[in-house]
């Protein structure tokens, strides 16, 4: 049988009868300060889940929450204050179990751990997979749409030479008319008649 030396020391402490358990009562209060203590309750009520994963939180929990036992008298309190401290996606899957068992409540935590980083990692690999697919089928756009632009903007310079040579005559102005059915032709106009 392995025990933890918190263990082994519960354990010498439970044999413990009368007059020996009163001084080793007298001997924590002695040199175990009562600030030390508050400070230890003060960790064990303000433990997050964080990026420990599930067990690493669980062991912690258990050995800090020696130091808060009024703080979780039963199991039920304990697995309340338990649930508290752990990650927003793994609470969601373990709230709704209503589980009163501590040792319960810290298995299904972990299956509940295990659930969401496989959801994490088939979330990533369809983002990645969106993302190539469109990658494949938005390169040639691209290239079309380069090419495009690069040929309008070629045209438009010839249009703006045009009109920069018009307009070094004579200027008349030519009539705007607001029907759509008649747009004039791209033919240049005479620079004496207008037409």
């Amino acid at each position: 049988m392995s025990l933890t030396p918190d263990e082994c020391i519960k354990c010498v402490v439970s044999l413990l009868r009368d007059t020996a358990y009163n001084w080793w009562i007298t001997l924590i209060s002695v040199y175990i300060s009562q600030c030390f203590i508050d400070q230890k309750r003060k960790e064990f009520l303000e433990l997050k889940h964080g990026r420990l994963s599930v067990t690493e939180y669980e062991r912690e929990f258990v050995r800090l929450s020696q130091n808060g036992r009024e703080c979780v008298s039963t199991d039920a309190i304990m697995c309340k204050r338990f649930i508290k401290g752990l990650n927003e996606d793994i609470k969601l899957l373990v709230v709704i179990l209503d589980i009163n068992e501590f040792v319960v409540l810290a298995e299904r935590a972990c299956k509940a751990e295990e659930l969401s980083k496989e959801k994490k990692k088939a979330d990533s690999e369809a983002r990645d997979e969106r993302k190539r697919l469109m990658n494949k089928f938005s390169q040639p756009s691209k290239k079309r749409f380069r090419d495009a632009t690069n040929r309008s903007n070629a045209s438009f310079g010839h249009l703006s030479r045009d009109r920069s040579r018009q307009s070094a005559g004579p200027r008349t102005q030519a009539p705007i008319e607001s029907s759509v059915d008649s747009v004039k032709s791209n033919k240049p106009e005479c620079r004496q008649c207008g037409r």
